[in-house]
């Protein structure tokens, strides 16, 4: 009965509310996901084009727990390598459990285009595993961002996902791949802080509209709160960082749903 109602959860998740690209970072989360602009090492997840800014290999692993049930977490990860040549990245994330499960394994490429500019482009191969009646499938589909410094510390930026409408075929009906465009920029107005803000379109869904905030209290801690809406989530968190480790928690409130936590430990070298 418990996995009866799991199902019955994550269909309705699928259909009305959360189908989308997931986005791994608590950093972007405590953010209200407004990160398409936002210079970061999990740009794997929100803007290829962002990657070729790092200037240090790092490795990274996520953990989301949505609605703090178990069966609806996300685990994810991460490795960047910078070159001369440009970024290299490679992402992993997986979603659900042994009833259904899907997963995404991203290979990514970008590097500057000059001074101010700046690009990414990605080739995702995303698995949907259902149980043993209906099997596996996999697709595959590609996304692209873009990242203009338009004034000194204000960035723009654009990202696609699945521009080419990818989907899964079932037995009697198509399981859409979410095509998905966000456009936003992220401001830094001082050594302390910095906002974001981003708008979002699914060509299923209504537009989102995204806005966040990070503050650093000291070196190495740093303050993030969020909003968004469609639903309406507030979200907050914290950044720690000590040498090579950083690590990143926060929580999101859905209206009906409850909270969700995130967190992310991460070494740069």
């Amino acid at each position: 009965m418990k996995q009866f109602y799991l199902l019955l959860l994550i269909a309705c998740y699928s259909l009305n509310a959360l189908s989308e690209n997931h986005i791994a970072g608590a950093r972007s989360k405590s953010m209200g996901n407004s990160s398409v602009a936002l210079v970061d090492i999990w740009g794997g997840y929100h803007n290829q084009a962002t990657l070729a800014k790092l200037n240090k290999r790092s490795f990274g692993a996520y953990y989301e727990n949505r609605f703090a049930t178990k069966e609806l977490s996300t685990k994810a990860f991460h490795f960047n390598y910078p070159t001369k040549l440009g970024t290299f990245a490679v992402t992993y994330s997986q979603f659900g459990f042994n009833l259904y499960k899907e997963s995404k394994i991203g290979v990514a490429y970008s590097r500057a285009l000059g001074k101010h500019f700046w690009a990414g482009l990605q080739f995702d191969q995303i698995t949907k595993q259902l149980n043993s009646e209906y099997g596996s499938q996999s697709q595959y589909t590609f996304e692209a961002g873009l990242l203009a410094e338009v004034f000194p510390d204000f960035h723009l930026g654009f990202h696609i996902f699945n521009p080419i409408q990818a989907e899964f075929t079932m037995l009697d009906y198509n399981d859409k791949i979410p095509s998905i465009a966000r456009f936003g920029f992220s401001w830094k107005l001082s050594d302390q802080t910095i906002i974001s803000s981003e708008i979002e379109k699914d060509l299923d869904k209504d537009m989102r509209t995204k806005i966040g905030m990070e503050y650093k209290i000291t070196d190495r801690l740093l303050l993030r709160a969020g909003i968004n809406n469609h639903p309406n989530t507030i979200s907050l968190g914290m950044g720690f960082t000590f040498k090579l480790l950083q690590t990143n928690i926060s929580f999101s409130r859905h209206p009906v749903l409850g909270y969700s936590p995130t967190a992310d430990v991460n070494i740069s070298f």
